[in-house]
């Protein structure tokens, strides 16, 4: 294989040429990627992306291990030997080394970088067999030829191979012409605990990248700041209310002081916000602070009262904190909107709130520079998943690290950028009623946004795992509903700004219900499709969410199918963030009346209310 330059940027390589990765070089030939030969640390810190690596690696970990939060994978993120880089001189070499002769069968494998064989049978150079082993375990290994049962040590031909069957594949020796008995694919030889799978070579089942996704994450040098033990708790503070959102508030609770006055505490947070004395909140706040002199910071002994454990403040405060830091990047609201825009488009954006309203939504913010780090941790092979089923029975993955450098830390690579992207808040009031009017919960009685967003985090449980659907519930229905109406929303987006579906991204937000749709393009510039949706198209782009409520595989989809499949709420693997899990079209337009003659078991365990009651 001669030797050619492998020049892309640090985003196509995040995508298409990552270590381990097979893909085809110049339609010459297929390879597999190797370590670069210099990496250059990604500014963003270690310790910021630790929570949604142990979430990520988590049910991997806990698949090979059988034992709850253990296993060696969850090790390496709690022992921080891991670094995050950017892979700056790409590699690849030749994969398979194994080449086959269409005409006569003649299978060779040679070294890595010996040239093309050709035929000894003399029908020209031979061609790349583009087939390899793999398996769950990570194991990736080209096809190897079999001894002759003579042992006349002759080479072997492999025949039949244009049938899309493998198991019709075979073995036979050229000299002595018998077909062994031994199989093209065998046991695994790095695991040795199942037999292996043929595929072609590239194709996706070779190479599954396990990446975060991490919204404005800080400089290594701006971390030191958000980097102290309240930073949790305080992104719960900012979700009730009861901090300045974004990274402002969450320095100004890593610098409060359980010493300091609650009156100190009060008048700092007052400054942030311009409230000044004599008006309404500041005089309120500032009587509720002096009652509370000498006591915790208040903002803190609000997210105390939620009753909640530490380990569930961790993991709800990291939901929080990536709402919180993506609200903070160059927002754009509606109110901005009437402020900086000509006359005749002021009775538009008037009517923004009323259709907000109308489809159970808070708010709608544009986020025009919305600064964005991609991270792949590692990769698994033949699934995605942690957990799957098939032929073979259950089967657990395994996560594989990329290879350890000198310095024994397994390398991350990433990439910082921005992109554009929508981010929709539901009305917690609405979704508290919706749950109460579907038969979920008894009605808790709140009456405003604020008491339903603190009713919520105390009976929902923080949603941690991509792969499984949760357990409780409610937080079942609330995952299912934000969701739904992303996938939704990223379709009904996709048609007015100039990107495939697929080009469109989602990060979901359920114990805050809201979800962000982004634009997930591998280019490093912003195109602006979203802002000139906000800007001139979201009224149709909402009205139609619920323009069709039908599905061409209903009634079964709605009755036997979970409410979701291919033809209706599914999007590519790229664009969701959960493999196309908890989606349901009854929670946004309602149960189907039962069928006189059911088609199928149903599952749904209520009758759900339409949660677009127009």
């Amino acid at each position: 294989m001669s030797i050619e330059e492998l020049n892309r940027t640090n985003i196509q390589a995040l995508y298409r040429y990552m270590p381990g990765q097979p893909f085809n070089w110049s339609s010459k030939v297929s390879v597999v990627g190797r370590s670069p030969r210099h990496t250059s640390p990604l500014d963003i810190p270690e310790a910021w992306v630790a929570p949604q690596l142990r979430r990520l690696i988590r049910p991997f970990a806990e698949g090979v291990s059988r034992q709850p939060g253990v296993g060696p994978e969850l090790e390496i993120i709690d022992r921080g030997q891991y670094a995050l880089v950017k892979a700056e001189d790409l590699q690849a070499s030749r994969f398979p080394n194994t080449f086959h002769c269409a005409a006569c069968g003649h299978f060779r494998t040679v070294r890595v970088g010996e040239r093309i064989p050709n035929c000894p049978h003399d029908h020209g150079q031979m061609r790349q067999f583009p087939w390899a082993e793999i398996h769950e375990c990570g194991h990736l290994k080209q096809i190897t030829a079999p001894r002759c049962a003579n042992n006349c040590r002759a080479s072997m031909a492999l025949f039949n191979t244009e049938s899309f069957s493998i198991s019709r594949w075979y073995w036979q020796c050229e000299r002595c012409r018998t077909r062994s008995t031994q199989p093209v694919v065998n046991w695994c030889t790095t695991c040795r605990t199942g037999r292996a799978n043929a595929t072609r070579i590239p194709q996706s089942s070779a190479y599954y990248p396990q990446q975060i996704t991490v919204l404005n994450p800080p400089t290594r040098d701006a971390y030191a700041s958000l980097a102290h033990d309240r930073v949790h708790l305080a992104a719960v503070a900012q979700s009730l209310g009861v901090l300045p959102p974004g990274a402002d508030g969450l320095r100004m609770a890593g610098g409060t002081r359980d010493s300091e006055g609650a009156v100190a505490q009060f008048q700092k947070m007052a400054a942030v916000l311009g409230w000044q004395p004599g008006d309404e909140m500041y005089e309120r706040g500032l009587a509720d602070a002096r009652a509370k002199e000498g006591t915790a910071p208040a903002w803190a002994e609000q997210v105390d009262a939620l009753g909640l454990d530490p380990e569930s403040v961790d993991a709800l405060g990291d939901e929080c904190l990536q709402l919180s830091l993506a609200r903070g990047a160059a927002a754009l609201t509606i109110d901005d909107l009437r402020t900086e825009s000509a006359d005749e488009l002021h009775p538009t954006y008037a009517a923004y709130p009323a259709l907000f309203e109308r489809y159970g939504l808070r708010d709608v913010t544009l986020l025009r520079q919305l600064p964005i780090a991609y991270i792949d941790a590692g990769y698994t092979r033949v699934s995605p998943k942690a957990h799957s089923s098939g032929p073979r029975g259950d089967v657990n993955t395994r996560f594989r690290f990329f290879e350890a450098g000198r310095d024994r830390r397994f390398p991350m690579y990433g990439v910082r950028t921005e992109t554009e992207g929508l981010l929709f808040s539901l009305n917690q009031l609405r979704v508290v009623e919706w749950l109460a009017e579907s038969g979920v919960v008894d009605d808790p009685g709140v009456t405003t946004v604020e008491d339903a967003q603190r009713w919520l985090f105390t009976v929902t449980e923080p949603v941690t795992d991509i792969f499984n659907a949760p357990e409780s519930r409610i937080t079942k229905a609330i995952l299912g509903l934000v969701h739904s109406m992303a996938h939704r929303t990223m379709k009904a987006l996709a048609t007015r700004c100039g990107l495939n579906v697929d080009s469109l991204a989602e990060y979901l937000f359920p114990a805050n219900s809201a979800f962000l749709i982004y634009a997930n393009t591998r280019s490093e510039f912003i195109l602006g499709g979203l802002e000139h949706v906000y800007r001139y198209d979201l009224a149709d782009a909402l009205s139609e969410l619920d323009a069709e409520s039908r599905c061409v595989f209903d009634p079964p989809c709605r009755h036997s199918f979970g409410g979701a499949c291919a033809a209706c709420l599914y999007v590519s693997e790229v664009a969701c963030a959960r493999f196309n899990t908890v989606l349901d079209r009854n929670l946004l337009f309602g149960s189907l009346p039962a069928t006189v003659e059911p088609v199928g078991q149903t599952n749904q365990e209520v009758t759900w209310r339409p949660y677009w009651n127009h």
